[in-house]
């Protein structure tokens, strides 16, 4: 306390007055500094939390998309395994169609050869004349033979029976009544 006593018996009161303002104004203004300056790195904190939330949310929205494209490339390539699947059973499917097709049109060339035989020799040699329906039918018959892959040996005997003498459609009871 002495020495309070002995700074206030120094200077007069208005001066000591005037020393406490100063002071209440110097800190103030280092207050006053102190609030600037925590609210500038109060801004660039929260400038740089903010942006570090932004990468951390744009780090989890291309974690969330590469998890679901990861996701759909699964599904997809699950699909293209099964369209490798039935793409495989299409194509054994497509073998065996293609065996009895081929196994059809030797039949259908066997039926037409045994028919054309049968009507040859009917007609050359039974006959020995044809009707232009009956020729008809059987050039008809021969087409499909030609087209179904037959062979020239048929060829011949179609040249026989076209040469045959023909008889009208009127005639053609005579076919079965001259037996």
């Amino acid at each position: 306390m002495n020495e309070l006593n002995n700074l206030l018996s120094s200077y007069p009161l208005s001066e000591l007055l005037l020393l406490i303002v100063g002071l209440l104004a110097v800190g103030k203004a280092i207050w006053s500094l102190a609030e600037y300056w925590l609210e500038k790195i109060d801004v660039h904190v929260g400038k740089k939390y903010k942006q570090q939330e932004r990468w951390n949310n744009l780090d989890k929205k291309i974690d969330d998309l590469t998890t679901n494209l990861d996701n759909h490339i699964d599904n997809l390539a699950g699909k293209v395994d099964e369209l490798k699947i039935q793409n495989e059973q299409t194509h054994e499917h497509q073998i065996q169609l293609d065996r009895s097709l081929a196994l059809v049109q030797e039949r259908l060339q066997e039926n037409s050869r045994s028919d054309l035989l049968d009507a040859h020799h009917k007609f050359c040699y039974e006959f020995k004349k044809i009707d232009d329906l009956s020729l008809q039918s059987i050039e008809r018959r021969y087409l499909y033979y030609k087209t179904a892959g037959g062979d020239t040996f048929i060829d011949h005997l179609m040249e026989e029976v076209r040469e045959l003498p023909r008889v009208s459609y009127y005639e053609k009871s005579s076919l079965t009544n001259d037996q």
